[in-house]
């Protein structure tokens, strides 16, 4: 394969197209690095899940099964009758798929799928998550259209499959691999290999390293693995850790080298709060400590002096109830430790559509763990400076590879066993993969084609006017049978919604075509990408006029009348729903790029020549206060008295559009809110009486409207 270099590139490909990518690379390349910066940088809406609940804390995500309520079983991508007892198919997955409101917006809202430690996670699950997507998001393309990075190295440690799930699994996988998995097939992977080794700097060991990776039993030279071949080596004054392949043999080892130190035994009990499952402690719930006891941070320290990392090792110099003290390994320093935090959590979306996080539950303990021993599995992402390893028969596929490349250097291994042939096996499935999944030479072409057409597309989406038909037609049939309402206002309203809708539909359909053509255009070399961009912040900004003074206007002045009115709680709730609707959309149009370049601004360089309608007067006054303008400065520009410029900026405020702080101090803000808190009038003349005289009417009414928009009382 060839190998890719530019992560600047990676994160283009990521951000600018929809492409999916298995983002991959030897152990110590920097995968995790990666990952945490590009999670802290991108503008895509995202989530971040794993396979175990141990990767998806460390990866600062939740597990797939949990965020999916997919059930720990074995599943079969068919229809078919199948034994309940051994698996379960199609049929038997869909009711599980019965979401919360609030996870439904969530799904819907995702652009971005991270799936960090991939190597671990099973087809059949990954094919679970795939229905999931498809059935709530409506949408039938893999994942409901939902791009995935996949982060993880498949010559590492494999996924865990019981002999009777890999019978059944057999019979419609071609492996338990996530590659494998039905839904992949339909989705075409970039992937991207990092090439630089941070863990170990030795040439020599690398070459070793990488012939035990790719199984090149030829290249791999055996003498030199094996002259760190010592059968009888006890570790005498430097400290070691013993990499074995079973829990057992961990905690045997680890509780016998405990019960040889002389001394008292102290016990530390994790503070757990919250929710927090029992499977996915990060770290033992109990600690059992004495004093010489050697133990391994399992956390980077977040102190300025970053003493120690994850994986390093050190000696129990002091312990007492609450105190624990440690030497560091290769020093004399000894340092106090302090616990930790880990947190379970769950996504879900604020009320500006944003997805975050939310803290479940979190486990407080001590970020150490007993370490004369650890297992494979444990070991995975940890660096160690000297380490024991006997790779015998019960080391399964990538565990060789795992346990060496866990050590910096190859003077600091110590066999327990010989290295054999029998041992370095890799399995054809992952090379056969690799090879057609082989796509770094064309990387930079393929970005260049997809980038244009991703952001041209998510442009159409954001303009898309289908669904303002539909919620037009549901608000009028609910307006026009609800017993209350004055019916000429609805009528009336009724005629503009059914018009405009169809208008703003009709150009939504143009515009799809006019992108089409003129990226067809582009790409052959016909036309500049300006003319298109300009296009396009003038289709943005065409539309929010519209959709604002239109709909979004008229429907919230409306609303303020029958909000409070009693028999109509059914109309408000319908009412209410299409008016977040206009407000998502709004969002959408404020919020939408063409690569990086922002479309929702008000210069005047943008495009004039479509039909547009003429801009209602307020809206002018609007466009030029979020240029940056003064209300002073507005009203001499148009010719305009203040308090005009004022009434103005109000009904741009009843949408919550208008800063307060960019006409206001903070101090006249917090006043007027505070009386609003207290008690809010229904007049002007009221609202005058109660606040400082140097509030004028003008002033009172968009803060007024501000505040309704915030806290939604009645006006």
């Amino acid at each position: 394969m060839k190998l890719f270099h530019s992560l600047e590139a990676l994160v283009e490909l990521l951000e600018h197209t929809n492409r999916s990518v298995f983002l991959t690379g030897k152990a110590g390349t920097g995968k995790t690095t990666f990952l945490n910066n590009f999670v802290k940088n991108t503008r895509k809406k995202h989530i971040v899940v794993a396979p175990t609940g141990i990767a998806a804390i460390n990866a600062g995500g939740v597990t797939i099964h949990s965020l999916f309520t997919i059930p720990p079983r074995t599943f079969v991508p068919t229809t078919e009758h199948i034994d309940r007892n051994l698996a379960m198919n199609i049929n038997d997955l869909f009711p599980h798929f019965k979401y919360r409101k609030d996870k439904l917006k969530l799904f819907r809202e995702i652009e971005l799928i991270i799936i960090d430690e991939v190597s671990m996670l099973r087809a059949d699950v990954l094919d679970m998550m795939d229905h999931s997507l498809r059935h709530v998001r409506r949408n039938q393309l893999p994942f409901g259209g939902a791009q995935l990075l996949l982060i993880g190295d498949l010559y590492q440690l494999p996924p865990v499959v019981r002999d009777d799930s890999e019978r059944i699994l057999s019979r419609f996988y071609s492996s338990p691999f996530f590659f494998s998995a039905k839904a992949l097939q339909e989705v075409p992977l970039v992937t991207v290999e990092l090439m630089k080794v941070y863990r170990q700097q030795d040439e020599g060991f690398l070459e070793i390293l990488n012939a035990v990776r790719d199984a090149d039993v030829r290249g791999l030279d055996f003498e030199k693995l094996n002259s760190r071949y010592e059968p009888d080596f006890e570790p005498k004054d430097e400290a070691y850790i013993y990499l074995c392949s079973h829990n057992r043999i961990a905690d045997n080892i680890n509780q016998k080298r405990l019960a040889e130190l002389g001394g008292k035994t102290k016990f530390y009990k994790a503070a757990v709060v919250g929710s927090f499952s029992e499977s996915q402690f990060p770290n033992e719930e109990v600690l059992e400590l004495k004093v010489g006891a050697q133990i391994m941070f399992i956390r980077n320290d977040t102190s300025p002096e970053k003493k120690f990392y994850n994986g390093k090792l050190a000696e129990i110099s002091y312990i007492d109830e609450d105190i624990i003290k440690a030497v560091l390994d290769g020093t004399d320093e000894e340092i106090t430790l302090t616990k930790e935090t880990w947190e379970q959590k769950k996504y879900s979306l604020d009320e500006e559509k944003n997805i975050k996080e939310e803290v479940l539950g979190s486990f407080e303990q001590y970020p150490i763990r007993l370490a004369w021993a650890v297992t494979i599995h444990k070991s995975q992402g940890l660096t160690f400076d000297r380490v024991i390893i006997d790779a015998g028969k019960s080391f399964a596929s990538g565990q060789v590879y795992v346990a060496l490349s866990r050590c910096r250097t190859l003077e600091g291994i110590v066999l327990k066993s010989k290295i054999t042939p029998e041992v370095i096996f890799s399995d054809h499935r992952i090379e056969n993969f690799q090879k057609s999944t082989n796509a770094n030479d064309i990387l930079e072409q393929i970005l260049e084609q997809e980038k244009y057409d991703y952001t041209l597309h998510k442009v159409q989406m954001t303009i898309d006017a289908a669904w303002l038909k539909d919620s037009s037609i549901t608000w009028m049939a609910s307006a026009l049978s609800a017993k209350g309402l004055d019916q000429e206002k609805v009528k009336n309203l009724s005629q503009i919604f059914k018009i405009e809708s169809e208008k703003l539909f009709g150009i939504s359909e143009k515009f799809k075509k006019f992108v089409q053509q003129k990226s067809r255009s582009f790409i052959a070399g016909n036309i500049k990408w300006t003319e298109i961009e300009e296009k396009c912040k003038g289709a943005v900004n065409f539309f929010y006029t519209n959709i604002a003074e239109q709909f979004l206007l008229p429907l919230k002045d409306y609303y303020s009348e029958t909000k409070g009115v009693k028999g109509l709680k059914a109309y408000n709730e319908e009412v209410k729903s299409f008016i977040d609707d206009l407000e998502e959309y709004i969002d959408r149009l404020k919020e939408s790029y063409l690569l990086d370049i922002p479309l929702f601004d008000k210069e005047k360089e943008l495009d004039t020549s479509a039909k547009m309608m003429k801009k209602p007067t307020h809206i002018i006054t609007f466009q030029l206060f979020e240029e940056g303008k003064t209300p002073g400065e507005i009203a001499k520009e148009r010719g305009l008295v203040t308090s005009t410029v004022y009434g103005h900026l109000a009904k741009m405020a009843e949408l919550g559009l208008v800063e307060m702080e960019r006409i206001f101090d903070r101090k006249r803000i917090k006043i007027f809110e505070d009386q609003y808190l207290q008690e809010a009038f229904d007049n002007l003349s009221d609202w005058k009486k109660a606040l400082p005289d140097e509030f004028e009417f003008h002033e009172i009414r968009i803060l007024w409207n501000h505040f309704n928009h915030k806290y939604e009382n009645k006006s």
